[in-house]
């Protein structure tokens, strides 16, 4: 299983790079169409609405609402480092087939799934699988892995929507990262899941502290009150959220995953009992309990219309 679960990352990074061909049909009067079938790549996933989750696959975005699939009708390029915030949502990757953007993209920017892409940073340079963005106040953390005009090797951060960057002091914080998420309102709080667990910092990055067990971490998600967050190690696969206030973790319950693990989370804007997943073999939960029951919408990558 630990095998599985770090062959999938390096696969799906090398797979993710190769594809720069996804089709993007550009603006529609239509935002959405149905969509059933297979979605592939997924870098990200999160709640544009109470409702509506959004998952950023290879080919655009695809749409979960009210039991139904959709895909959006624009925005038709293969994205990484995809993050929803409280005006539409910021993502990297590389262009589509018909898209006019350079490869790879940069950090890019939309008002909503209806709206255009806006450049940030480095266009045409760099494309970032690991990166967070603050829902709430916009920073923007990234995983820098080849050095570009505005940053060496490591982590970088910037607080102005990409017009300048700092690199993080990153004390105490291992190699091998995998995943990194934002505070939706404290620009000072960052946490990374590397494969040795979840560290965070309430220091912008400077200086970084081990909050999980050991293990191969992921599942990263900020609510104003708690990180929730995944290990997978040598006793199994655990869901928790870790109190920002008090240091206290709940365990949560997940689905039952044969030779599969948890990848990503998402909770809607307000703060309720629902809650998404993402795996790592390309399955997908929703939970209106806070876990404590499951609903499949995807598995291995193929729609189900409960």
């Amino acid at each position: 299983m630990k095998f599985l679960f770090f062959a999938f990352i390096l696969i799906t990074v090398i797979t993710g790079c190769s594809q720069a061909d996804s089709s993007d049909q550009g603006a529609s009067k239509e935002i959405t169409s149905p969509f059933q079938g297979k979605v592939e790549h997924v870098h990200g996933m999160g709640y544009l609405d109470e409702d509506t989750l959004a998952f950023a696959s290879h080919t655009g975005l695809k749409l979960y609402q009210d039991e139904k699939w959709a895909q959006t009708t624009s925005h038709k390029n293969d994205y990484m480092g995809f993050n929803v915030v409280d005006e539409g949502f910021y993502t990297s990757g590389h262009p589509g087939q018909e898209s006019n953007l350079p490869n790879p993209i940069g950090i890019q920017k939309a008002a909503g799934i209806d709206k255009g892409l806006k450049s940030l940073a480095l266009e045409g340079e760099s494309d970032f699988h690991a990166m967070g963005v603050g829902y709430r106040n916009h920073s923007i953390y990234v995983l820098n892995q080849r050095a570009n005009s505005l940053m060496d090797l490591g982590l970088y951060r910037s607080f102005d929507d990409g017009k300048t960057w700092g690199k993080l002091r990153a004390e105490n914080l291992p190699e091998n990262i995998f995943q990194i998420a934002v505070h939706p309102d404290n620009e000072q709080m960052v946490s990374v899941a590397t494969k040795t667990g979840i560290y965070l910092s309430r220091d912008a990055g400077d200086t970084f502290k081990l909050i999980s067990e050991e293990g191969q971490g992921s599942g990263l998600f900020f609510t104003k009150e708690k990180l929730y967050y995944g290990i997978y190690n040598n006793e199994g696969q655990s869901f928790k959220a870790y109190s920002l206030s008090d240091g206290s973790k709940q365990e949560l319950s997940l689905p039952e995953l044969e030779e599969d693990a948890l990848m990503y989370v998402a909770k809607p804007p307000k703060q309720n009992e629902k809650i998404a997943i993402f795996t790592v073999n390309g399955s997908s939960f929703v939970s209106k309990d806070s876990g404590q029951t499951w609903t499949q919408i995807l598995e291995e990558g193929e729609t189900i219309i409960n």
